[in-house]
């Protein structure tokens, strides 16, 4: 028994992988990541989006464990308990959470993120975005091959071309992208990469 429980939780880990959608209350987007285990009260999860710990978020499970048959969509409301640095792994983060409530709330998506040609994937990486008059921190919050979705307070106007700058963690680098403001709101600015990179 203490094999099973090597860690001494008072509800033992079972292992289950499958991929699950974070949406943290106050933002209502959505971000990818992969559940590896769970237990009654809890389950464990690897993302790049960065999370604070005592932070409230929902939980969308795409092949649930604590549903009554297998290959179940269940939601739950739960609140971080721990966060942890990846060295080894495909995402930067490690999380356990605590199960608060399961929750009936479907999946949100927009026109605009629907309507993309390529999926992006979910991340959390700080950039600067620089025009010809200043810089301007932000965080990538989603990417693919075409462009990303920064989120920052100060938001240059559509149109205009931009340059950003990005660390690499992996690779220990920085590089930098052309692109162009396509959309923004109240959350951040769409940018649409150009088709090559500037000179380093």
């Amino acid at each position: 028994m203490e094999k099973d429980n090597p860690e001494k939780r008072v509800s033992a880990r079972i292992e289950h992988k499958t991929p699950v959608m974070l949406e943290p209350f106050e933002a209502g987007v959505m971000h990818a990541a992969r559940m590896h285990n769970y237990s009654k009260k809890g389950l464990y999860f690897e993302s790049d989006f960065y999370l604070i710990p005592g932070a409230e978020i929902y939980i969308g499970i795409a092949d649930s464990p604590f549903a009554s048959e297998p290959g179940v969509y269940e939601c739950y409301r739960s609140v971080i308990k721990w966060r942890k640095f990846l060295e080894n792994s495909y995402y930067d983060y490690a999380y356990g959470v605590e199960i608060l409530a399961r929750i009936a709330r479907p999946v949100k998506s927009g026109p605009r993120r629907d309507s993309r040609r390529q999926p992006r994937r979910a991340c959390s990486v700080p950039t600067l975005v620089q025009n010809k008059h200043r810089q301007i921190p932000g965080t990538i919050q989603n990417v693919n091959h075409g462009g990303v979705f920064v989120q920052c307070s100060e938001k240059p106007s559509r149109g205009q071309k931009v340059s950003l700058t990005i660390p690499l963690k992996k690779k220990q680098k920085l590089v930098s992208r052309l692109g162009e403001i396509v959309w923004s709101d109240e959350n951040g600015i769409g940018i649409r990469f150009q088709n090559e990179a500037p000179a380093k």
